[in-house]
């Protein structure tokens, strides 16, 4: 008897991943039609959300509320905006509330070293590593697990502009109002992006934390 193949393990976005965008950074700009659109992505904000959805349906997700919340934007700078908004929208939900609490009392700095743990959140399938550079700065490489690779037929496996919108938001969590840069893409699969943060401009002493501005 042929031995059972192993199950090949999904990536997935959580609900609150999915709840800080939808429910939050979207609020009150789902219309009619965005919310058939959603629907057809396999989201139905009419009724509680999943636990969890396909990574095809988080991109496609992605996209619509990019174009939908910011429509005179580029597509990168509008990825972009869309991360600051969910991760800030992510910052309502319990788990958020936790991780906000982490970040203020961490620091930017300590808090870039666990940027997976970040992820874990709000997705299964990425992982992150840093590393600081001799001037102080400090870059975060974030990946795709190699046991999702072959679960992933498209790309990018990431939204590069997206993430760097929730990274850049995670600073400015901790009191550290700085850029985050996306580096040139060195994988041509798609799947690994590297992101540098000017940690060098912030006094050795932590920044007191600032609040968030709620955006309308």
């Amino acid at each position: 008897m042929p031995l059972e193949q192993p199950r090949r393990k999904e990536p997935v976005a959580f609900d609150q991943l999915m709840e800080g965008l939808l429910i939050h950074a979207m609020k009150d700009r789902l219309d009619g039609e965005a919310r058939r659109r959603l629907l057809a992505l396999g989201v139905d904000v009419t009724r509680p959300l999943l636990s969890a959805y396909p990574l095809v349906t988080l991109l496609g997700t992605l996209k619509l509320c990019a174009e939908l919340r910011f429509p005179e934007l580029p597509r990168e700078e509008a990825r972009y905006q869309l991360g600051l908004r969910a991760l800030e929208g992510f910052g309502s939900t319990p788990m958020g509330k936790a991780l906000f609490g982490m970040a203020r009392t961490w620091g930017a700095r300590r808090m870039l070293s666990h940027m997976t743990r970040v992820f874990q959140t709000g997705i299964n399938f990425a992982r992150a590593q840093s590393r600081e550079l001799p001037n102080g700065d400090i870059e975060v490489t974030v990946e795709v697990l190699q046991d999702f690779r072959s679960a992933i037929t498209h790309r990018p496996g990431l939204d590069p502009y997206f993430v760097r919108g929730i990274i850049a938001q995670l600073i400015e969590v901790c009191g550290a109002g700085l850029p985050v840069d996306l580096l040139p893409p060195t994988d041509p699969d798609g799947l690994s992006f590297t992101y540098r943060v000017p940690m060098s401009q912030v006094s050795v002493h932590p920044a007191t934390p600032v609040p968030l501005v709620r955006v309308q």
